[in-house]
């Protein structure tokens, strides 16, 4: 099926904003050349790295306030906290591959060029830990400067759990021995404890599955699901009717002139009217 004015150009934005490496004409033709379900698959997953700027009900494990590094990092860890419950934006405080590695072409880690998480977040992906810097000085690059230590967070739409205070020790896999640093056992033992809060002991639970390529499941579901409603709605965005049922829908006026295209805003789907500069959200995010 050939794609739509609009349908490229929703395209064209989303590749256009997805940190891409090597950011080079090689990537972005391999990225033009995938379709609508795949352009969106990798910038839903790029974009789950990044916490969207909503207000948040804010939650603090005692795991948190009691750790020894509470004293020294609270400022901070408050700072953090505070901007979460006005919504403010906390992008400066992700990590830099956050920032900057969203995608790289599969092929690459096929041929053994680069590891195959470099464009994932192991632990978001795996246990869905986000987690922070906790300098609050942010920097000319748009970024705070990185801290030693970070915080973990379990982030929904409408909460932030603060769960602990890690060091980078956490981030580094077993070493030949098969044995993990102190910091990412007492991860994984945090995730254990809030992944099985309210079960019977010996229960049997699942983790966030995900794909052989460390993809989560849920994104590839939520990319076919968007991709499927932007075509089954697309030409509709051209009959009046159609447009004024949206209207409708919004307890708004049927404009005079409309005139539409698709957005992506964070993990929303939606059509923004930009003669009438007016934004319908067909479809929230989980974030």
């Amino acid at each position: 099926m050939e794609e739509t004015k609009r349908i490229k150009k929703l395209k064209a934005e989303l590749i256009k904003e997805l940190p891409f490496f090597p950011n080079d004409k090689t990537t972005l033709t391999e990225l033009e050349g995938q379709s609508l379900n795949g352009v969106l698959f990798h910038y839903l997953h790029w974009k789950t790295r990044i916490v969207p700027p909503r207000q948040r009900k804010v939650q603090i494990a005692p795991e948190v306030t009691s750790d020894k590094r509470w004293r020294t990092l609270k400022t901070g860890i408050n700072g953090l906290l505070d901007k979460v419950r006005n919504g403010e934006d906390i992008y400066p405080y992700h990590s830099q591959k956050a920032h900057k590695k969203g995608y790289t072409p599969a092929q690459r880690v096929r041929d053994g060029e680069v590891d195959s998480w470099e464009d994932k977040d192991q632990l978001l992906n795996t246990l869905g830990f986000h987690h922070f810097h906790l300098d609050m000085n942010v920097q000319s690059t748009g970024l705070s400067n990185r801290s030693d230590d970070v915080l973990f967070a379990f982030v929904s739409r409408d909460n932030f759990h603060a769960i602990g205070i890690f060091d980078h020790d956490v981030f580094e896999s077993v070493d030949n021995s098969g044995n993990m640093t102190s910091e990412r056992k007492r991860m994984w033992s945090l995730h254990e404890k809030h992944a099985t809060l309210g079960m019977e002991p010996g229960s049997v639970y699942m983790g966030n599955p995900i794909t052989t390529s460390g993809h989560p499941f849920y994104l590839r579901r939520m990319a076919d699901y968007y991709a499927h409603i932007i075509r089954e709605n697309d030409l509709k965005l051209d009959d009046r009717l159609f447009v004024n049922s949206l209207y409708d829908q919004g307890g708004l006026s049927h404009p005079n002139k409309y005139n539409f295209e698709w957005r992506v805003d964070a993990l929303d789907l939606g059509v923004f009217d930009k003669k009438a500069n007016v934004l319908f959200n067909i479809h929230k995010g989980h974030m």
